[in-house]
This record gives structure tokens, C-alpha cells and sequence, in this order.
């Protein structure tokens, strides 16, 4: 007799127990395994955006690095260098705060802002610089904007396969550990009871036999 089964006291009321444990770890597992396929559409559909948003990046940092070459073409290399050295640095910031997403997860949220400081005022001056600066600059913002969004959807991805793993294992203990020793509890219990119930008739035919034949 293995050890689980020394302690379990072999009467229709710990069978009854059992057997609602039983039902209560299947239900269990089937509200596991929904809402683990409700979180596996959720990964899929953040998934399938990273292509896109990686290629609006390459896009813009591509079109940022053409127009600076075209505002360079305009005014020559020197003079771009001379406004780079009087520019002021740019300032940003990324705020971190979290959302409740699907099943209540906690995700992550991330926020392009300007830092404290920043307050709008050009970098540089406006009036000897070709249009084209202010452009490509404007591209690279836009660069920097969608890799924060980014960082914020491989983030929330992250957080969900974390939460994934965790019902994965729930399940995984249930299936593989607990219902087989609910059922194998059960099956003792009830080859017990109807051990019990055959020597009970054995008795009571005996019994019977006796009583007819003193009668």
C-alpha cells in the first residue's frame, strides 16, 4: 500500500469527498486551459504586430537619413556640422505605468515624452536652416516614438508568456498528479467498500442458511 493511501479511511463518506475534489480539480482545469487559449490569442494578435511596427521604424529612420542628406546637399556638410554643434541636446523621457489587460494581467505601458526641460523650443535656429533638417528631425522623433511602442508591445508579451507558463504549470500538477491520485484513491476506496459489501452478503446468506436450518 503506498503511503497516500495508508492515511484515507476507506468509508462512502471520504468517497463522496474524493469524488468532489475530483469534479472540482476537472472544472479547474478546464477554466485553466480557457484561459490559457484566450491569453494564446492575445500572444498571436501582439505578435503579428512587431513586423509591421519594426518596418515603420526602419521606414522613418530611412526617410530621416534621406532628408538629412538632402538638407546637407543643400547647405554643405560644414554648415550642417556648425548647426549640430549649437543644437541642443535632445531631451525625453519614458514613462512607465501599467494597464489591467485580458484576465486582469498586469502589462506594462510605456509612454515617448518630453523630458523636463524640453518645453517645444527649437534646437537650433530656424531661419538659416533648410527645411529639410526640420524634417529628418521630425523622422527621427518618429523613430524614437514607435521604438518606445515597440518596447512596450515585447514587454506586454513577455508578461503574458509569464502568466502562460505559470497556468501551464497549474494544469500540468492537476492533470499529471492530482486527478491520478484522486482516481487512484477513489478505486481503493471503492474496491474496499466492495470487498466489504461481498463478505457482508457472504454473512448474511450464512446467517439465513442457519436460521432454516434450526427452523
Amino acid at each position: 500500500m503506498s503511503v497516500e493511501l495508508a492515511g484515507i479511511h476507506p468509508t462512502r463518506i471520504e468517497l463522496v469527498r474524493l469524488r468532489r475534489r475530483k469534479a472540482l480539480a476537472e472544472g479547474i482545469v478546464d477554466i485553466l486551459k480557457k484561459d490559457l487559449d484566450a491569453l494564446t490569442g492575445a500572444l498571436f494578435e501582439l505578435a503579428q504586430g512587431i513586423p509591421p511596427m519594426r518596418g515603420q521604424i526602419r521606414e522613418a529612420l530611412r526617410e530621416g537619413y534621406e532628408l538629412f542628406v538632402e538638407a546637407e546637399m543643400i547647405v554643405g556638410s560644414r554648415k550642417i556640422e556648425e548647426i549640430s554643434l549649437g543644437a541642443k541636446p535632445i531631451e525625453f523621457d519614458v514613462q512607465i505605468g501599467v494597464r489591467s489587460g485580458l484576465l486582469g494581467i498586469q502589462l506594462p505601458t510605456f509612454e515617448f515624452v518630453e523630458a523636463k526641460g524640453g518645453n517645444g523650443e527649437p534646437r537650433y535656429s530656424l531661419l538659416d536652416t533648410p527645411a529639410k533638417l526640420d524634417e529628418s528631425a521630425l523622422k527621427i522623433r518618429e523613430a524614437l516614438t514607435r521604438v518606445v511602442m515597440l518596447a512596450e508591445v515585447e514587454a506586454s508579451l513577455k508578461a503574458i508568456l509569464e502568466v502562460m507558463s505559470v497556468k501551464r504549470r497549474q494544469i500540468n500538477r492537476l492533470q499529471y498528479k492530482v486527478l491520478p491520485q484522486l482516481d487512484t484513491a477513489i478505486r481503493y476506496i471503492e474496491l474496499i467498500l466492495e470487498e466489504t459489501e461481498r463478505q457482508d452478503a457472504i454473512r448474511v446468506r450464512v446467517l439465513q442458511r442457519k436460521r432454516k436450518e434450526r427452523a
